[in-house]
């Protein structure tokens, strides 16, 4: 059995705020209108996950860089501009006390390691996710308040993130958006799931048949 992300989520299964609406000119009270997109993305890590990590020091940081694209965009209205963006989230080195994988393999449990494959599947990633979207442009608003879980996306397990749009040019009320990133369910992903036992892993493959966007 594929064993399921430490996350909560982006579990899927948790109900989502993700009714947006359009206030009328008269003060009407707003009908929902969400912009709904199809995500697709290129996850890299600038240090290669793997069981034992990468001796490092106490602050130092590793990169995460997601490149995303929103398309296929629509509105109850019709279809609405789709976007790309590109976001770098930093992951501190981490000592390897709670990773059993780690000290096995020799990892000394008093000093800091970059790119322990252990950390992936903890509530280390999901607030580095959380914290790394906090602000992000979305079509000229940001996204604000954003939170990671582990879940179900479609078939796969993944990260669901929720926030509110806050202004910007899709037409929204400011009541919610959701980001729901499904994991393929291939070797590379699995191996990153299992605790890299495979080797290293340089790179994260995301399911575009299933993830998407609402904002």
């Amino acid at each position: 059995m594929r064993r399921k992300i430490l996350m909560g989520a982006i579990a899927l299964a948790l109900p989502l705020a993700t009714t947006v609406g359009l206030a009328s000119a008269a003060g009407a009270k707003p009908a929902p209108n969400p912009v709904t997109c199809n995500f697709s993305a290129t996850v890299t890590f600038s240090t290669p996950l793997s069981v034992k990590g990468v001796l490092s020091s106490k602050g130092a940081t590793s990169q995460t860089t997601i490149n995303g694209t929103y398309s296929s965009c629509t509105t109850a209205s019709g279809p609405v501009a789709g976007m790309s963006q590109s976001v770098t989230i930093n992951g501190l080195a981490s000592k390897p006390n709670k990773d059993p994988a780690a000290l096995a393999a020799g990892d000394d449990k008093k000093m800091y390691y970059l790119g322990l494959c252990g950390s992936f599947t903890s509530t280390t990633t999901t607030k580095a996710l959380g914290k790394g979207l906090k602000n992000l442009p979305v079509a000229g608003g940001i996204l604000k308040g954003p939170k990671a879980v582990q879940g179900v996306v479609g078939p796969d397990v993944g990260f669901i993130v929720t926030a509110t749009v806050k202004g910007g040019t899709y037409p929204t009320a400011s009541k919610g958006a959701s980001i729901m990133t499904g994991l393929l369910n291939d070797a590379n992903n699995t191996n990153i799931v299992g605790g890299c036992t495979g080797g290293p892993a340089n790179h994260l493959d995301v399911d575009a048949s299933v993830s998407t966007a609402v904002l």
